[in-house]
């Protein structure tokens, strides 16, 4: 019983090494900040004076600014008791009322300390969803909710102690994602599928599935003069660098490699999953009768996740969207803005990802799967109308 629990263990104990270790290991290339200032938890004890009123434009939003008496919980000043002034408006609305925790921002300067009310303090609810969520998990799939959790949890400990230290090392982000994203989806299959022949084909199908998303959006943003600086803070983050430039040129591809990740990953192990059944249902089944049923059920996968992927990226730039019909800008103006272009490339690479890992998982599985020989193999009725369609 312990046996199968052993591998979850060992990718928990790597996930929190990787958390714990990968801030001294890239100590040597970690952005220096460019001003002292920090962040801490504080507290409003009383509102000496407010003159706030609710934007006209934008109802539930107050404008204005406050008074506040406060008292900072942690930190270097903590315990200590000041006033701050609090401006309230559309950009920066931290309207804070009596006993609220909020987030302070403390800027060190050779005239003294200044302090600012940065942001509410979001924590709590968003620890709290995300609680609920491991314990939904957990309580409807048991062993396999607890390995599809460790799984996540070892995706976040490569992206963030991992690859954005490579990427910031000057290390080449297409090379270092598509090793990492190779190591996550063995990973990720191993836990939720165990090891054996459906999970070795679902890895391959998805590994080539998001490097052909990744080499679709590189090959053709490149064709439409894009670059990783036109994605969200792509050129804020060249300043970051130290030592080593970062090439954002190749940002475009780790994007969407990670973007589309989670449903090539789905479609892969639906094709390998649906293999493997019409194989046991049907033994006699040639590779080939068998490589096509799958694909013709990959058919009705591919028109979903398609439609996922395509509306994650059009969800992502619905404001964007909403300013230029708002502006009635011409099409031809509106397919050149560069934040839509990127989105729309990556909408299409992540999809035509998707299209090519059902043939290729299809393929692979044809492969691997052990087969029957039978001149005259038995094709029942459910196998007979997914080959007719």
């Amino acid at each position: 019983m312990f046996q199968k629990y052993v591998f979850p263990i060992i990718i928990f104990a790597l996930s929190t090494a990787i958390f714990l270790y990968s801030p001294l290991l890239s100590q040597s290339f970690h952005p220096n900040k460019t001003q002292s200032q920090y962040f801490v938890s504080a507290k409003v004890e009383n509102i000496i004076d407010e003159n706030v009123f609710e934007d006209d434009l934008a109802p539930g939003i107050y404008r204005g600014t406050q008074h506040l008496k406060i008292k900072v919980l942690e930190g270097e000043h903590a315990n200590e008791t000041v006033e701050i002034n609090n401006p309230l408006s559309r950009q920066h609305n931290v309207l804070l009322d009596k006993g609220s925790e909020f987030i302070l921002m403390i800027r060190e300067t050779i005239h003294g300390s200044h302090f600012w009310a940065f942001n509410h303090q979001r924590t709590t609810p968003i620890y709290t969803m995300a609680a609920v969520f491991i314990g939904l998990i957990l309580f409807f799939g048991g062993r396999a909710g607890l390995n599809a959790v460790i799984s996540l949890y070892f995706t976040a400990a490569l992206i963030i102690g991992v690859l954005i230290p490579a990427i910031f090392d000057g290390i080449n982000p297409a090379l270092v994602t598509i090793e990492l994203m190779a190591i996550k989806i063995v990973v990720n299959f191993i836990l939720v599928s165990g090891y054996n022949k459906k999970s070795l084909c679902a890895i391959l199908g998805t590994l080539v599935g998001v490097i052909m998303a990744g080499i679709f959006a590189q090959t053709f943003g490149e064709w439409a003069h894009l670059s990783g600086i036109y994605l969200d803070k792509g050129e804020d983050v060249i300043y970051l660098a130290t030592e080593n430039p970062i090439q954002v040129r190749w940002l475009m591809f780790v994007t969407i490699m990670i973007a589309a990740l989670g449903a090539v990953m789905d479609v892969a192990i639906s094709i390998a999953s649906s293999y493997q059944e019409l194989q046991q249902a049907n033994p006699k089944l040639t590779p080939k009768q068998l490589m096509l049923a799958s694909m013709n059920i990959g058919k009705d996968i591919m028109g979903t996740m398609t439609n996922t992927l395509i509306l994650a990226f059009a969800g992502s730039s619905l404001t964007t969207i909403m300013m230029v019909w708002g502006l009635s800008m011409p099409v031809e103006q509106f397919m050149n803005t560069p934040v839509i272009a990127l989105s729309i490339i990556h909408g299409l690479a992540g999809s035509i990802g998707i299209v090519l890992t059902i043939p290729f998982t299809a393929f692979i599985a044809s492969k691997i799967f052990n087969h029957q020989n039978n001149e005259e193999p038995v094709i029942n009725a459910n196998v007979n109308n997914a080959l007719d369609k």
